[in-house]
């Protein structure tokens, strides 16, 4: 007896490069399976060096291993609970293969698109996590197979896929490491998030 079809799991790979001379990057990237679904987190620790590494990773840490909690409601509960850190900016991604839904809470100077046949490009609401947020708002999208997901802090140029169609349906290993090569600002950590969502 047949359990239903098999979703696809989202190919998801990151990027990302130190500010030169610092030893710790300030720009995180992880992601992660909870039940059906994907979760995929992109932070900018303020600043750059170690108190913004030690950002990221206590967002990073306070934002996983909460099944069932939406996005928004992570990203508020690691605001009260970052106050003596340098905070962060910060990119929350669920995708839901089965209802090919992706619900993202973003805060501060992350930027991103998903690259379809119309591209949908969005911004972290103004604040930054850490130092006290407005109620967020989710954004909810819906994506089909052909479509690519990029995520990328301030340290990166913005991105832009709509030039070279065939970029934005390739490997996202090597779309990552493009991006951080041609996008990528030397003044600054950098970090940069891509999500294919074809099996």
């Amino acid at each position: 007896m047949s359990s239903g079809p098999v979703m696809p799991i989202p190919r998801i790979a990151a990027a990302t490069r130190t500010y030169p001379g610092e030893t710790a990057c300030g720009d995180m990237v992880a992601w992660w399976r909870e039940g059906d679904a994907t979760l995929a987190c992109i932070v900018d620790g303020l600043g750059h060096g170690p108190d913004a590494h030690q950002a990221a990773r206590s967002l990073l840490a306070l934002v996983e291993g909460q099944p069932g909690i939406e996005p928004t409601q992570r990203l508020a509960t690691a605001d009260k609970a970052m106050r003596r850190t340098r905070g962060a900016a910060a990119a929350l991604v669920r995708i839901d293969p089965a209802a090919s839904l992706i619900t993202t809470a973003a805060v501060g100077n992350i930027q991103g698109a998903l690259f379809s046949t119309r591209t949908l490009r969005f911004d972290g609401m103004p604040g930054i996590v850490g130092a006290g947020l407005r109620p967020l708002k989710p954004l909810i999208l819906p994506f089909t197979a052909a479509d690519i997901l990029v995520l990328w802090t301030d340290g990166l140029r913005p991105v832009d896929l709509e030039a070279d169609p065939l970029a934005a349906r390739g490997d996202p290993e090597r779309l990552a490491a493009d991006l951080m090569a041609s996008h990528g600002r030397q003044s600054d950590d950098c970090a940069v998030l891509c999500v294919a969502f074809r099996a």
